[in-house]
């Protein structure tokens, strides 16, 4: 998205460094000349003209002081960094390091002159002659304004790449909610289809299971985490559904530990991993299919398990859609602070164990007072 240019036009007059800072800067440095002259002549056992040591130092620095952002101007103006121009501008800021030192020396000497620090006559030959030892200072300056520039865009790229991390990391967990959402729908609706030439009544009550479910899921479309006690509310509703249709062959145990309700996970977790179980560990096997779903606090991790009595695997390297999905989502949330095990075996069912990061939900405000 482009930036609007009023946004632009006020980062380019905005100073490289305040004002306040620079006149600083400049008062310590003569404080420092002035304290080295003093040590110097100390040492060589010679007096110190504290007219002109002190004077000439301060009226440098602040000269330098109002010269600089002068300085840095130039150097926003006329980029050396900028490698289609670095000729032109190059050249610019030979001749402006020559003219402001120039301008400087004859304003110091001028003004040296006029209060009667300045040893000897005003000569503007000498002054002239000597301008270009003074030049280097114009340089020392523009050195520290890409200095100071290069650690602002570092800065500014440091931000964006942040914003632009959240971003992506919204975007994917949005479009996996869009890949989830309407799968549950589906198998819903096919649940429901399935009744209605067999128990109406059963069909109705699925129908209202489902209305309660979708609204819950929709309005916390935009919500990227929620509680367990929510997600748990989220994963009952399906299961209740699926009970529905199976009466007599899905029975559901929960060993929720105190405490642990509070705990803030990515929204849509549980319910992919309980509906894969439901779908693909008990439904294809005879007899009453058995589903436990637990959650404790192991110091400051959250373990989840969800464990089927179906048909199991060999295979446990084996990652589905739905298994991906959890994997994408967890890594995208908590990096590597994160663990997926799955334990299965042929005719021993299926454990998926979920090990994340401890997270309490803050404890809602208190309540209003009725007026």
């Amino acid at each position: 998205m482009p930036t609007p240019p009023t946004t632009e036009s006020s980062s380019s007059f905005r100073p490289l460094v305040p004002g306040p800072v620079i006149a600083l800067a400049w008062l310590l440095f003569s404080g420092f000349m002035v304290l080295l002259i003093f040590a110097q002549n100390l040492s060589a056992g010679t007096p110190t003209h504290w007219g002109e040591t002190l004077g000439g130092r301060l009226l440098h620095g602040l000269l330098w002081g109002l010269l600089t952002p002068v300085v840095f101007a130039l150097a926003t103006r006329f980029d050396l960094t900028e490698r289609r121009r670095l000729l032109p501008n190059l050249l610019v800021h030979a001749a402006a390091s020559y003219g402001l030192t120039l301008l400087y020396r004859l304003v110091y000497a001028g003004l040296m002159s006029v209060l009667g620090v300045l040893p000897g006559t005003l000569s503007l030959t000498t002054v002239v002659a000597n301008a270009n030892t003074w030049v280097p200072i114009y340089w020392m300056l523009l050195c520290m304004a890409y200095a100071v520039q290069y650690r602002e865009r570092f800065r500014q790229g440091q931000v964006q790449a942040a914003q632009l991390e959240t971003q992506l990391v919204q975007a994917q967990l949005q479009a996996l909610k869009m890949q989830l959402q309407p799968h549950f729908l589906f198998n819903s609706l096919n649940a429901v289809s399935a009744l209605m030439g067999t128990d109406v009544k059963a069909a109705r009550r699925m129908l209202a299971q489902l209305s309660q479910f979708l609204r819950l899921v929709l309005e916390g479309s935009d919500t990227q985490e929620v509680t367990l006690a929510q997600e748990l509310h989220l994963t009952r509703l399906y299961l209740a559904i699926e009970q529905t249709r199976f009466p007599d062959r899905l029975a559901v145990a929960y060993d929720i530990a105190p405490g642990t309700e509070v705990a803030i996970l990515p929204a849509l977790l549980l319910q992919p991993v309980v509906e894969n179980a439901v779908r693909h560990g008990l439904a294809p096997q005879a007899g009453v299919g058995q589903l436990a779903i637990s959650a404790q606090q192991e110091a400051d991790r959250l373990v989840v398990q969800v464990q089927d009595n179906g048909q199991g695997s060999a295979n446990t390297a084996v990652r589905g859609l739905g298994l991906r999905n959890l994997e994408s989502r967890l890594a995208t949330r908590y990096g590597t602070d994160y663990a997926v095990r799955v334990e299965t075996a042929p005719g021993q069912g299926y454990c998926l164990r979920l090990s994340l990061p401890f997270q309490a939900a803050p404890a809602p405000g208190p309540a209003p007072l009725a007026a």
